[in-house]
C-alpha cells in the first residue's frame, strides 16, 4: 500500500503530507485552497483537482477536515472519496467529528467494500509536522496491521480504542478536559494578578505542584504573554468540539455539568469576536 489521497492540507493536513512522503508514500492531495495545496506540491505530493480524483489514485485515504457536515460530504457525495474507491481500500479519517456521523460513515463505506476508521488526533500543528501525534482509533481490528504503517508513519501514540466511533469519543472527552484545564487557568491568572502575583510567577508554582498540566506548557506562552494570534488550535474549533463533546453526552443519557459550562463560556468569547484566535484567548477577561 504506497498511494495514499489526503483530502485536507491545512495546519495538519501538510505536516501529514510530508510525513508521508519521508515514509515512502507517493501522496495524491486535495485542498479547495490553492496555496494549501502549492505547500504539499513544494513538499513532494501530486495536486488533484477534486476529493475523487485523489481517491481514484489511492488505496488508502487520509482527511483532516473541519467538521462533520463536510466529511460527510466529501465521503459520500455522488463524486465522492467512496465512489472513487475500489473494494478493500481504506478511509482514516482524522478530522474530529461526532461518534454518529463517524458510525455512519463506517457503515456506508462497509456496504461497499471500503474499511473506514475514525482516526483523530492530538499534538497540534508541531506534532503533524514532527509527526509525533496521538492517535485515536475506532473501528474494525481485524485490518489493524494494514494500516499501522500509515499511522506510524505521522503519529507517536496509537491507540485502539473499539468500534466505529470510540475514537471520536475520545477525542472529545479530551478536548473537553483541555478546554476546563484552560477555564480554570483563565480563572487562577485573574485572581492572582488581582493579588499581586505576576502570571509568569504563578504559572511556576503550578507546574511546580499537584496542579501541573500539559496544557500550560502547550498553550502557556500564549497565556503568559497575551499572544493569542498566534493560534495553535482555534478558539472556533474547539467551541465546536465541546458542543460535540455535550451532544455524545447526551446522547448517551449522561449529565455534563463541567461541558455545559465550559460551552457557555467558549460561546461567550465567539460572541466577543475571539472565533479566528487561539483557543486559549478564553484566558481573556473571563
Amino acid at each position: 500500500m504506497k498511494n495514499i489521497g489526503v483530502i485536507g492540507c491545512g495546519a495538519m493536513g501538510k505536516g501529514i503530507v510530508k510525513n508521508l512522503i519521508k515514509n515512502g508514500y507517493k501522496v495524491f492531495a486535495y485542498d479547495p485552497s490553492a496555496d494549501a495545496l502549492a505547500i504539499c506540491e513544494e513538499l513532494g505530493a501530486i495536486p488533484q483537482p477534486s476529493p475523487f480524483e485523489a481517491g481514484r489514485q489511492a488505496e488508502l485515504v487520509i482527511s483532516s477536515l473541519p467538521g462533520p457536515g463536510i466529511v460527510k460530504d466529501v465521503m459520500m457525495g455522488e463524486s465522492g472519496v467512496f465512489a472513487a474507491l475500489k473494494p478493500r481500500s481504506f478511509v482514516l479519517d482524522m478530522s474530529t467529528i461526532d461518534p454518529a456521523t463517524a458510525q455512519d460513515l463506517y457503515q456506508a463505506a462497509k456496504e461497499k467494500g471500503i474499511h473506514f476508521y475514525d482516526c483523530p488526533l492530538s499534538g497540534g500543528p508541531k506534532g503533524a509536522d514532527a509527526g509525533t501525534l496521538t492517535i485515536m482509533v475506532g473501528g474494525d481490528d481485524r485490518y489493524i496491521a494494514d494500516i499501522r504503517p500509515v499511522l506510524e508513519s505521522v503519529g507517536k501514540d496509537i491507540f485502539l480504542l473499539g468500534s466505529s466511533g470510540s475514537g471520536q469519543v475520545a477525542k472529545l472527552c479530551h478536548n473537553m478536559l483541555v478546554a476546563v484545564i484552560t477555564a480554570g487557568l483563565g480563572e487562577a491568572f485573574a485572581v492572582g494578578e488581582k493579588a499581586g502575583i505576576s502570571r509568569s510567577q504563578l504559572a511556576e508554582v503550578i507546574q511546580s505542584g499537584s496542579a501541573h498540566n500539559r496544557v500550560l506548557s502547550v498553550f502557556g506562552e500564549n497565556i503568559l504573554k497575551h499572544t493569542y494570534e498566534n493560534v495553535l488550535f482555534s478558539l472556533e474549533h474547539m467551541n465546536k468540539d465541546i458542543h460535540l463533546y455535550t451532544d455524545t453526552a447526551e446522547h448517551y443519557s449522561e449529565d455534563s455539568p463541567m461541558g455545559q459550562l465550559v460551552c457557555s463560556i467558549y460561546e461567550k468569547a465567539m460572541e466577543q469576536g475571539k472565533a479566528k484566535l487561539d483557543s486559549s484567548a478564553i484566558c481573556e477577561g473571563i
